[in-house]
């Protein structure tokens, strides 16, 4: 149960961050906060689509090496994605403190 919920909820969480940075790209003065979000957003949730359809609903086939490696994978780019979104974020909020 929780497996499901959680190849369910990290895609909305993509999702969501998406959304921030488009809707952030209407403001001029975050424009590059706004293009991190939305790039590391659109990586996370690549990478969790391509987990969620391709990998990881195969529960009973029997697991090799390259599936372990795919997973690594898949895991390395999402949380690369979720890097850049910090990134992102801690970039909008210095531009909106200097002002």
């Amino acid at each position: 149960m929780v497996t499901n919920a959680g190849l369910v909820i990290r895609p909305l969480v993509g999702l969501l961050f998406l959304a921030a940075g488009i809707l952030l790209l209407r403001n001029t003065a975050s424009r590059a906060g706004a293009w991190m979000i939305s790039v590391g957003a659109l990586l996370f949730l690549g990478s969790e689509l391509y987990g969620v359809f391709t990998l990881r609903p195969f529960v009973g086939r029997n697991y090799d090496e390259a599936w372990y490696e795919q997973i690594a994978t898949v895991d390395a780019l999402s949380t690369l994605g979720l890097f850049v979104c910090a990134v992102g974020l801690v970039g909008l909020s210095w531009s909106r403190r200097a002002g």
